[in-house]
């Protein structure tokens, strides 16, 4: 049984069956020529001699020179077998760290859930996710109503005074169809923000670079505006978090 068990744990590094025959009844039965091998292991006669010169040619044993017939002496286990297990062990972590990063890279994909608001409820979302903010909340602001934008400094200020780091950009040429040129600058001067001339009409919301929004709003329909959540970015929260530091 014992004999069994430890085959299969050979088998297991990589040697056949009769190879861990052969090495075994060396090692219980100590040297011997390669009939004598063959009879105390089982392996056929016809397959001892191949047997032991892969086994030899490995490592696991040695012939020793100018015996006739030649005598083996099968090589201690901890000078064979570790380095055996050393490799393996390398394979296994280098294989586990390639593996962890296929999985991490399908995994976030496959976290990558899309929702889609509409109406006021589109910006209550946006306003909602800045109270969820644990370290910093991104803002591109491009148009919002009046009193949309009342509440989102208001929830802006709450989040910075909470010790969360608010990065603010602003579209002042749209902006100001919808708020005064004077409270503009305040603002700018309050948040450290930036201003920009957006080509993209829309607003964006980035929560920690993890979770990002995107809300469309007219001037022309403010109480029609829709907005894309999405809730997993991966990858891309530190692209954008990248470009927002160099910007800011």
């Amino acid at each position: 049984m014992e004999s069994a068990r430890i085959i299969n744990s050979l088998k297991k590094l990589g040697l056949t069956e009769y190879e861990a025959k052969t090495y075994i009844a060396l090692l219980e039965h100590g040297e011997a020529d390669a009939l004598e091998i063959s009879r105390r292991s089982g392996v056929p006669r016809t397959r001892i001699y191949d047997i032991l010169s892969k086994l030899e040619s490995n490592g696991f044993i040695q012939g020793l020179k100018g015996s006739r017939p030649t005598i083996y002496i099968a090589l201690p286990p901890s000078h064979t077998l570790k380095p055996l297990k050393d490799s393996i062990v390398k394979d296994l972590e280098d294989a586990l760290s390639d593996l962890e990063q296929l999985y991490l890279r399908n995994s976030s994909s496959q976290r990558c859930n899309v929702w889609l608001f509409r109406g006021l409820r589109a910006y209550g979302t946006a306003l909602r996710l800045i109270d969820e903010a644990k370290e910093n909340v991104l803002v591109r602001v491009v148009y919002l109503p009046h009193d949309i934008l009342e509440n989102l400094w208001s929830k802006l200020r709450k989040v910075k005074a909470d010790g969360i780091d608010v990065y603010l950009i602003l579209d002042a040429r749209i902006l100001s169809t919808s708020m005064p040129k004077e409270m503009i600058t305040k603002i700018v001067k309050e948040f450290n923000a930036k201003v920009l001339n957006s080509l993209i009409p829309l607003n964006g919301l980035v929560l920690d670079f993890k979770q990002a929004l995107l809300l469309y709003a007219s001037p022309t329909l403010p109480k029609n505006p829709f907005a894309f959540l999405i809730e997993d970015i991966g990858e891309l929260g530190q692209l954008i978090k990248k470009h927002i530091m160099d910007l800011m």
